[in-house]
């Protein structure tokens, strides 16, 4: 009989569930007094250390450590917790480099001693007093990543801000903004209220860093994606998410809506380091009521789709379309995956829409949709050239919702999937869940667009699944009856796959199989993805909590703030 831990009450803990397995195996990258990041500690798929966001450039969240594994996970310990007290979603996948784990909450970066769960710094930044503006409470205070290069690691702050940190000290190198980016300000205090309200993490890459800027939902300001000098901040390109007069897409958009059209990268993308290309995923057009960008009839190319960015000049290489018009709020932002399969370099992306998406990396070229959600009545399908089929009719303005699946949120939403290498199987924290529909009329107030739509949400279960990369056949699910979403995936050449259930489950399964062989009950609500790492001689995984499922399924029983805990063995 393994041992379980039963009972953790844990609400508003940011930081963590450390983990820690047994002594022995060999140190890699990332061990105490190791030095600064360098290019080919960037290139490696992550060891001992975790230096990207999502494990690799290649955004697969695939450990190669396999101390642990199948036969001894059950023995998995509580090594410490630590909480950062903070007030808003803990949605910031942790770093982890020459012994300390780096997290973000709260527009504040801490510096945790991995032995132990001591703060060793902790780096503050205090928002603008004006700072405010339609939607921004919703997301203020929420970080999806950080990045670690050289001796800084490189965190953006909810004002579009880029913070060059020290990895050792907390002493911050620069602090920037970037001309032309300004953040959204409260109505009161600003006739014009539109702005980018950044969330999303920077990746680093020899001799720059990517940084998104997004403004989607706060007026709907068109996206962006910057390269910038690691060493100063400087810009060295910005590319558009849009297409400009003279690129392809252009004329999919009505004459006067591009420059509010929205379309911003809500969540970090991939580099693949031989095209030199970053690809992400685009978040929705704005207005969500389609009304002023061709009424679901034009594509508007940029918005909900992905796209291909050469990092050597900024120029956009390619973008494809995923939703045309975009009359749902079906944003695509999630990370696209660089999968070889059968030979044949991939973009993968499974995404809001209920399917996954297979593109060519260098042309974008559309290879296949393979639907995972379990109802799908928004389409029947996608043909050959990438272009949805049987969809449902859009709803008048002021007419009846109508009902359709998945809802907005997406079968899968911002939290990370993983790719096995071994096991060829992809992971997905999946949700089966509808809506109603509607549009209303659209309000501007201090030059900030409404939505223009509503919605009601109609819930069904969390389906935490794996699915075969070839064929998308599904392999294994672990099903929660009336949950929302996992918060994350991460999976180990040592056969195992790690998850976190919205009601607060720690799961740590057979990669293969699926078979649960430790669970631990954080008593609150995952909106991030685990890492794992070695720290003297032992593989230990950090899962960041915290939080209350909000703009989803609302009656988990978890509270935020507090922690009562019960240890059993």
């Amino acid at each position: 009989m393994h041992r379980t831990w039963r009972i953790l009450t844990m609400g508003g803990i940011a930081l963590s569930l450390l983990v820690g397995a047994f002594a022995g195996g060999a140190l890699a990258q990332g061990t105490q007094g190791q030095g600064a990041v360098t290019d080919a500690m960037l290139a490696a798929d992550p060891g001992a250390a975790w230096i990207h966001a999502n494990g690799n450039w290649a955004g697969q969240r695939y450990s190669t450590l396999t101390q642990l594994n199948p036969d001894n996970a059950k023995n998995l310990k509580v090594a410490w917790l630590f909480s950062t007290g903070a007030k808003n979603d803990a949605q910031n996948t942790p770093l982890y480099f020459d012994g300390l784990v780096y997290v973000a909450q709260d527009n504040t970066v801490f510096a945790l001693d991995a032995r132990s769960g001591k703060r060793v710094w902790k780096y503050q930044h205090k928002l603008p007093d004006d700072w405010g503006g339609y939607n921004v409470p919703f997301i203020t205070g929420k970080h999806r990543g950080l990045a670690i290069y050289g001796d800084y690691v490189y965190f953006l702050s909810n004002d579009a801000k880029l913070h060059a940190i020290h990895y050792k000290t907390g002493a911050a190198k620069f602090v920037t903004d970037f001309p032309g980016f300004q953040y959204p300000k409260d109505f009161a205090k600003a006739q014009d209220s539109t702005g980018y309200a950044t969330t999303v993490g920077p990746l680093a890459i020899p001799g720059t860093i990517i940084v998104p800027m997004n403004g989607t939902d706060f007026g709907g300001l068109p996206g962006y994606v910057l390269g910038v000098n690691p060493e100063n901040g400087q810009i060295k390109w910005k590319a558009n998410m849009i297409p400009t007069a003279n690129e392809p897409g252009y004329d999919t958009w009505p004459p006067g809506s591009h420059e509010h059209g929205g379309a911003g990268p809500w969540i970090t993308g991939s580099w693949d380091p031989e095209l030199k290309m970053y690809f992400t995923g685009t978040a929705n057009a704005y207005e969500w009521n389609p009304k002023n960008r061709g009424g679901g009839k034009m594509d508007n190319v940029g918005a909900a789709g992905i796209v291909a960015v050469n990092t050597e000049t900024g120029k956009v290489e390619w973008r494809y379309t995923a939703v045309p018009g975009d009359p749902w709020d079906f944003d695509t932002p999630q990370t696209p995956m660089i999968i070889t399969i059968e030979g044949r370099k991939t973009v993968v992306q499974p995404n809001k829409t209920g399917f996954i998406h297979y593109l060519d990396p260098k042309t974008g070229k559309f290879l296949r949709a393979l639907p995972f959600a379990d109802k799908i009545t928004w389409i029947k399908d996608y043909d050959t050239t990438g272009r949805p089929v049987g969809q449902v009719d859009i709803p008048a303005q002021g007419a009846p919702a109508i009902e359709m699946w998945p809802s907005l949120l997406g079968g899968v939403n911002m939290y990370p999937s993983a790719y096995n290498q071994k096991t060829g199987l992809i992971y997905l924290p999946a949700v089966n869940a509808g809506m109603k529909y509607g549009f209303e009329e659209i309000k501007v107030i201090s030059n900030v667009r409404h939505f223009g739509a509503y919605q009601e949400f109609l819930w069904g279960y969390e389906v935490d699944q794996a699915r075969d990369i070839k064929s998308g056949r599904e392999i294994w699910r672990n099903q929660q009856d009336k949950h929302g979403y996992a918060g994350g995936m991460l999976t180990t050449a040592g056969n195992l796959t790690f998850y976190t259930t919205q009601a607060g489950i720690f799961n740590a399964t057979n990669a293969t199989t699926g078979e649960v062989l430790y669970t631990f009950n954080l008593g609150t609500t995952a909106k991030s993805g685990p890492i794992t790492f070695m720290v003297e001689g032992k593989q230990c995984v950090v899962q960041e909590v915290g939080g209350v499922p909000g703009f989803g399924y609302e009656e988990h029983r978890v509270e935020f703030g507090g922690m009562i805990a019960a240890f059993c063995l």
